[in-house]
């Protein structure tokens, strides 16, 4: 440990926590929006659960994630 305080120390290794590339972006926009799909599907098919307005929930909050996602992909730099 070295001696410095704790709020000197870095809070991660810039080597090993990079941002994410845009292409890694665009992988998340994808499976975020899929997913969201397939919940907004599961939605619809299990008529008369009454959990199923999680599904709905989820498959909106996934969208929106995904939506976000390329965004992000859209703004970053092409590397």
């Amino acid at each position: 440990m070295s001696n410095l305080p704790q709020e000197d120390q870095p809070a991660s290794h810039e080597e090993w926590f990079r941002p994410p590339t845009r292409r890694e972006h665009i992988l998340g926009a994808w499976l975020f929006v899929g997913f969201g799909i397939f919940f907004i599907a599961m939605f619809y098919l299990c008529y008369g659960w009454g959990f199923r307005w999680v599904l709905l929930g989820l498959g909106a909050y996934s969208i929106w994630h995904g939506l976000r996602h390329a965004m992000d992909a859209k703004r970053s730099n092409p590397s």
